[in-house]
C-alpha cells in the first residue's frame, strides 16, 4: 500500500510524530508549506479564528499527485481548539476514494469540540477515514 504523510507544524512536534509514521508505514514524507510564514503571533490572532472557521489557508504546491497513494495521512496541530488552517487547504486536495488517517497535536492531548466536524470533512470528499488520534505534546521534547 502506497502511503503518503502530509504534516504541517509550527513548533516541532507534528513533525516529530509525522517523521515517526512515516518510519513505520515507509511511507513518503511531505510537509505542508503555507504560503505566507506565519509566526507565533500571526498564529495566535489570525491563525486561531480563522482555525475555528474552519478556513483554508494559502498553501504551496504539495510536489506529489495525491492520486498516486493509497493511503494518506495528514497531521497538524490543533489552534483554539480545531485544526490549524493548513489541514483545511490539505483536505480541499483529496480526491474521493481515498483510506485517510489523521493525528493531530496539541498541549492537552484531547480536542472533541472539533472530532465530528473534521470526521464530516473527510467524509465530504468522499474518503475512508481509517484513524483519527489526538496527541498530547506537552511536555515532550522536540
Amino acid at each position: 500500500m502506497k502511503t503518503i504523510v502530509l504534516y504541517y507544524t509550527m513548533s516541532g512536534s507534528t513533525k516529530n510524530e509525522a517523521e515517526r509514521v512515516a518510519s513505520e508505514k515507509d511511507a513518503i514524507l511531505c510537509p505542508i508549506q503555507e504560503t505566507n510564514k506565519r509566526n507565533p503571533l500571526s498564529s495566535f490572532f489570525s491563525g486561531c479564528p480563522d482555525a475555528m472557521k474552519r478556513k483554508a489557508s494559502r498553501i504551496q504546491p504539495l510536489g506529489y499527485d495525491l492520486n498516486n497513494f493509497d493511503r494518506i495521512v495528514i497531521g497538524c496541530p490543533i489552534w483554539a481548539g480545531f485544526p490549524a488552517p493548513a489541514f483545511n487547504a490539505a483536505v480541499n486536495l483529496l480526491p474521493s476514494g481515498k483510506e485517510i488517517e489523521l493525528f493531530f497535536c496539541s498541549g492537552s492531548g484531547k480536542e472533541p469540540k472539533s472530532e465530528q466536524g473534521t470526521k464530516e470533512l473527510i467524509a465530504a470528499k468522499g474518503c475512508t477515514l481509517i484513524l483519527y488520534r489526538d496527541i498530547k505534546t506537552s511536555g515532550q521534547k522536540k
